[in-house]
Formats: C-alpha cells, sequence, structure tokens
C-alpha cells in the first residue's frame, strides 16, 4: 500500500511538472511583447525603399521607440504629434531613435508618396517603417493604435503604452524624460520693448482758458 501510494504521488508531481512547463512555456511565448523580456527581431521595408533590421540597432542608443500607428487613425497622428512636441521642447541626454511603425494594409504607391509629404508638412524627424501584412503588429500582438514599445541598448522590452489615454501619455513621457536624462528648455523670456514716449495731447478747455483774456 505504501508503494503504492509513493507512485501515485510521484505519477501525480510528474503530472503537474509537466502541466506547469506547459503553462510556463506559453506564458513566455505569449509575452514576449511585454517587459523585460527580449523584443522579437524583425525586418521591414521604410517608405524611402531601404531595409530597417531591428537587430542592427542593438547597443546603438539608450533608448529604442517602436511607435506602431496607422496615417488614417486620428489617436495615432494625435500620439506623433505629442511625440515630435516632447523631442522639440525637451533637451536630451542620452542617444535614442524612434521609429514609427505604419500598420496600414494595402498600401499603394500613392500612399507612401502621402506619407513622405505628411512628413514633410508637419517637420516630422521619425523614419516610417511599413507593415502592411501585419506581421510585426502579430509578433507584438499589437491590438491598439497608438502602442509605443520600448526597448533598451539590448533590445530588450522596458514599457508598453498601448492607446493615447491622458494619464498614461503622461507616464510615458515621464519615463522618457526619466530615462534619456531629458530637461525641459527654458523658454527665452520676449524683450519688454520700451514704450514709446507719446506727447500728451494738450487739453482743448485748458487751451481755451489759456486764450481767454
Amino acid at each position: 500500500m505504501t508503494c503504492f501510494g509513493n507512485n501515485k504521488k510521484s505519477y501525480l508531481t510528474t503530472v503537474l511538472l509537466i502541466v506547469f512547463l506547459i503553462a510556463f512555456s506559453s506564458v513566455a511565448f505569449s509575452s514576449t511583447f511585454k517587459k523585460y523580456f527580449p523584443a522579437p527581431t524583425f525586418s521591414l521595408k521604410t517608405i524611402e525603399g531601404d531595409y530597417f533590421n531591428l537587430e542592427d540597432q542593438r547597443e546603438k542608443q539608450k533608448l529604442l521607440i517602436l511607435y506602431f500607428y496607422s496615417q488614417d487613425n486620428y489617436d495615432s497622428l494625435a500620439g506623433v504629434k505629442n511625440l515630435v512636441e516632447y523631442f522639440e521642447d525637451y533637451i536630451i541626454q542620452e542617444k535614442y531613435e524612434v521609429f514609427l511603425v505604419n500598420t496600414q494594409e494595402k498600401l499603394q504607391e500613392k500612399d507612401i508618396e502621402l506619407m513622405k509629404v505628411y512628413l514633410s508638412d508637419n517637420k516630422i524627424p521619425f523614419p516610417i517603417i511599413l507593415d502592411n501584412q501585419k506581421k510585426v503588429s502579430e509578433l507584438y500582438n499589437i491590438d491598439t493604435l497608438p502602442t509605443a514599445i520600448f526597448l533598451d541598448n539590448n533590445l530588450v522590452v522596458k514599457r508598453v503604452y498601448p492607446g493615447l489615454i491622458s494619464n498614461q501619455q503622461t507616464l510615458m513621457f515621464q519615463y522618457v524624460s526619466y530615462f534619456l536624462a531629458s530637461e525641459k528648455k527654458e523658454i527665452p523670456k520676449k524683450e519688454t520693448k520700451e514704450k514709446e514716449e507719446v506727447a500728451e495731447e494738450p487739453n482743448v478747455c485748458t487751451c481755451i482758458k489759456k486764450l481767454s483774456f
């Protein structure tokens, strides 16, 4: 009886161990885009016709931001504008890169030309890479636009910010400031112009009194 009990315990332990390993493997696989996991590598074409390979960015900057967006999504464009304004308004101490990952499907040449115009007209300094088959979006489990994914110099995921919720945006930019040792630029005070002395017009009544005899 004792032998049977020990075998039963051993069997249960083995089953539990197998279940644990399967569960852990599935969690690890589905969490590759989450914090502290290595970012899945990929290669995509840019709007300039070159190829962007994530692995080439290893150890090149303190922070790399992959910003998943769509040109026909209002929140996405608002989020890109917020990014541009932040990097214009702050002095950045550490090296960084921002890549806009466009997720629009069935892109035509005219759509790409419109993207170039959009970059130029809005003075957006970030390059656009094309995920028009959404393979990378699926790899990173992107289901909300925009989504910002922060990678460190070893391409490990540090933060994930889905959507454009105001308090989350605040936290995102606070983290950027902390990670890149950013400081807000001082806005130069406008020099106050000296007021020109305006000759006081003579009072008509006073003049009449002075001229009266």
